[in-house]
């Protein structure tokens, strides 16, 4: 058994997609977030221990960077799992759990990088849609892609495409988590 650690700031969807789809190679340890959020009620729900860091309780990054890393490792977290979290994580973070971190991205990265990335991509009138899964890195949805999946759609419509993009998110992240979580365990 994987023991993994989400990482949420928002909604929670992905984060209870994952919960949903019974991946039977993990155990979600712990949830963790940078806000008070909707993802916490539903850790709550299923039970799942929870922690918020809010970033200006802390001194600087780093101090809060190392305290977070200190209660993964105490938790013997395997992989951690970024659901909607908003924030970059430092090099020195990073390197504490080498293509250990991974990341769902709501483009066809290199494309459309950040927050703002279907809007970026109805803006660009390509009708180019689709979801990444990368290994995270300190950059901005630069990390090495692990898996793609184009999104079929053909308009410019935000309410029509959003869907579309978050059932092909919720098909892919659970599928990419379980292939990790098979080389983890060789």
């Amino acid at each position: 058994m994987i023991k993994v650690a989400i990482f949420a700031s928002g909604e929670g969807t992905n984060f209870e997609n994952i919960i949903q789809s019974h991946i039977s190679c993990i155990e979600i340890t712990l949830l963790i977030t940078d806000k008070i959020c909707n993802a916490l009620k539903i850790a709550d729900s299923h039970g799942i221990e929870h922690k918020t860091f809010l970033r200006n309780t802390y001194a600087t990054k780093h101090i809060m960077e190392e305290e977070i890393a200190k209660i993964l490792k105490g938790k013997e977290i395997d992989l951690i799992i970024l659901a909607g979290y908003m924030r970059l994580f430092s090099k020195w973070f990073v390197e504490q759990f080498p293509h250990r971190i991974i990341n769902i991205h709501p483009s066809l990265l290199p494309l459309y990088k950040g927050k703002g990335a279907i809007q970026q991509a109805i803006l660009d009138g390509k009708e180019i849609y689709g979801v990444s899964v990368h290994y995270v890195n300190e950059g901005m949805d630069e990390g090495e892609i692990i898996a793609q999946i184009k999104v079929p759609y053909d308009g410019f419509d935000l309410e029509e495409l959003l869907p579309l993009v978050h059932k092909s998110e919720y098909l892919l992240y659970p599928k990419v988590i379980e292939q990790i979580c098979k080389e983890i365990a060789k």
